[in-house]
């Protein structure tokens, strides 16, 4: 394998590993994991597309100036061939990131706006919790968060809950997630 080869090879912005945990998996509920996947799709295919316009449009200038017969021309053609072959490389890893994210959209289930709205309490939750129990097991939870906990209106809840724990456990406590 030879370095255009390897670079080929190994062209794509994020892995599928990189997709599913740490872009889509980074939400807590299946209703976020569908809109971000949704909202990356979209932002992905748009760029890509325009890439597509520009290497068309690049095409062009490259024909004209080569048909001017001048010398100048063609050292300016010979650069947008430059640039056209990495525009063309970055694209290929986009097709990649493209099927990836292609293949997990039809895997999933799809929601609506509206179910994706009335999932937000439950997504809320379950986020602010986890942020909250590994902010506990770093052994320092921000004010910030807290606060964000008592807005939603789950922090009393919290409080309950770590109350029961400690009764249970006679005033001691033990930091679980």
């Amino acid at each position: 394998m030879n370095i255009r080869e390897a670079i080929e090879a190994v062209q794509q912005p994020r892995s599928r590993f990189q997709l599913e945990n740490f872009v889509v998996g980074q939400h807590d509920t299946i209703e976020m994991q569908f809109y971000q996947l949704v909202i990356e799709l979209q932002s992905s295919l748009s760029a890509y597309e325009m890439a597509e316009l520009s290497v068309r449009k690049i095409e062009l200038k490259m024909k004209r100036l080569l048909g001017t017969g001048d010398e100048l021309d063609a050292l300016e053609a010979e650069e947008l061939a430059l640039g056209l072959g990495q525009q063309k490389v970055v694209m290929l890893g986009a097709a990649r990131e493209i099927e990836i994210m292609m293949e997990m959209f039809h895997s999933m289930p799809h929601f609506t706006r509206d179910e994706i709205d009335r999932a937000q309490p439950e997504y809320w939750q379950k986020r602010l919790t986890r942020q909250t129990d590994l902010q506990i097991m770093s052994g320092n939870v921000q004010w910030a968060q807290l606060d964000s906990m008592r807005q939603a209106g789950f922090l009393e809840k919290a409080i309950e809950e770590q109350e029961a724990k400690m009764a249970l456990t006679n005033g001691h406590t033990e930091v679980t997630p």
